[in-house]
């Protein structure tokens, strides 16, 4: 089996990867293993921490700062990982919203 981890999901389902980003991949190692992890989905949410809604919002326009998306794409355990989007977007706001992550990754 192998993994995606969605950062909406995760946020709204109580696991707080903005403050404790570490703790978080830490449990999620024990549960499922770190070996398992195999590309990462960016989503911005909606909603507030801990919502248990899952309501995609673009990248610097939801609940997740951009500072959160910046240390996650430059995590050490996750950046040598595909990166995906799946927000809210058409074709012309997407090429956009592709450029902030980029923007953030800051070459090891």
């Amino acid at each position: 089996m192998k993994v995606c981890l969605d950062t909406c999901h995760v946020f709204d389902a109580d696991y707080d990867i903005m403050q404790n980003l570490n703790g978080v991949l830490s449990e999620f190692d024990g549960i499922i293993g770190h070996y398992r992890l195999k590309a990462i989905r960016l989503n911005n949410s909606k909603n507030p921490f801990t919502s248990h809604n899952d309501r995609h919002e673009k990248i610097g326009q939801g609940t997740l700062g951009l500072e959160a998306f910046g240390y996650i794409i430059n995590h050490q355990a996750l950046r040598e990982l595909p990166f995906y989007l799946e927000t809210p977007n058409e074709l012309p706001g997407s090429a956009g919203e592709i450029r902030i992550p980029k923007g953030l990754y800051k070459a090891p």
